[in-house]
């Protein structure tokens, strides 16, 4: 009973297949609010140079329309009036609106790459299910979102209101400045609100982000039962069965087949694995792992190592921990120091004794 109520609980890693489906899918890890806090603060340093531009433009195209009125009232000549008042501000925030578009583009390709996914949009009863929609609502998603909102609701309007009380006396005075100093004074301020807001806004997106990387991850977990027969699929899969017989291919003739002649013992299972090992004091702070095998390729390995008399060594255990925990060009982990010089001292014992004999 308890082995199959612990077989359905999602308890393991979603593998990188499941996760290259999901992909697929759009499931992704994205914080909107990465978005934002970007473009606001983006916004903050493009807005300055943009209003100044806009003040000016419009100050000098008010003027000259001003000067120069229409001889009539009908709809294009008000028309054509208009779009030469506003044409200098429409272009001078341009420049804004093209930063703010960069920024997000590049925003959502850094946080999850090229995703082109069209399942969100098909069409499916769950969408306009309201049982359905009731459920989503009181998830435990939907739950943090809501506290998340509120959060930053109440945070912004204390950094705003206290932005405004520390510059309340310069507010006030704006009546008695001249245009352009009014719109530069309020400039300043405006500037000075987005930025603080932006900052904190971006530290709230930095650990959202992170929630939302732990939540897709919990979101793709998988059971025993699911992890077994994706493990079964890919071992009877033609691209798996490619792959393999490229790899043992690659060490047949490439530099794996050198690396395990270069070793000083190789540690074997002794049918199912194979773990090259080099130590020079000189060099190596550690021993290194310079190769690794498993079935085929472990017996292949040994073949070479056979060839190039390089010491093999049985030691069940080993093999397979250094197997599990170790890369090839990896040192080998601290915790099995022990067992692997005791080999290579046997080793090195070995050989000199083989030599006073020859």
């Amino acid at each position: 009973m308890a082995d199959s109520q612990s077989a359905g609980e999602k308890t393991e890693e979603a593998t990188p297949r499941k996760r290259t489906e999901a992909r697929k899918k759009g499931t992704v890890a994205r914080s909107t609010d990465l978005n934002g806090a970007l473009a606001l603060l983006g916004c903050s340093l493009l807005l300055p140079p943009a209003v100044q531009t806009v003040s000016a433009g419009l100050i000098d195209s008010f003027q000259r329309t001003i000067a120069t009125p229409p001889t009539d009232i009908s709809v294009p000549s008000v028309i054509r009036y208009l779009l030469a008042w506003l044409t200098p501000a429409a272009a001078a925030l341009l420049p804004l609106l093209g930063g703010l578009m960069i920024i997000g583009l590049a925003t959502n390709f850094a946080q999850v790459g090229f995703v082109m996914s069209g399942e969100s949009m098909k069409p499916s009863f769950e969408k306009i299910n309201p049982f359905q929609g009731f459920k989503r609502l009181l998830s435990r998603r939907q739950a943090v979102e809501g506290l998340k909102a509120l959060f930053k609701l109440a945070l912004f309007s204390w950094i705003v209101t206290a932005a405004i009380q520390s510059d309340w006396e310069k507010i006030m005075s704006l009546q008695f400045m001249p245009t352009n100093l009014v719109i530069a004074t309020s400039g300043q301020i405006l500037h000075s609100i987005l930025v603080r807001v932006a900052v904190v806004w971006l530290v709230l997106a930095g650990l959202d982000y992170f929630f939302q990387r732990k939540e897709v991850d919990r979101q793709l977990r998988m059971t025993k039962d699911e992890l077994r027969r994706e493990m079964k699929e890919q071992e009877g899969s033609p691209e798996i069965k490619m792959a393999q017989m490229q790899r043992r291919r690659k060490i047949l003739r490439g530099s794996m087949a050198k690396k395990i002649r270069e070793a000083d013992v190789l540690i074997t299972n002794p049918t199912h694995y194979a773990i090259a090992i080099r130590y020079e004091r000189s060099k190596d702070f550690a021993p290194i792992v310079l190769a690794k095998g498993v079935d085929y390729l472990a017996l292949r390995m040994r073949e070479i190592a056979q060839d190039g008399d390089v010491p093999i060594v049985e030691n069940k255990p080993l093999a397979r921990s250094l197997y599990a925990q170790c890369e090839p060009g990896d040192p080998i982990p601290r915790d099995l120091f022990g067992p692997v010089a005791e080999i290579l001292a046997y080793v090195y014992k070995t050989a000199k004794k083989s030599k006073r004999a020859a």
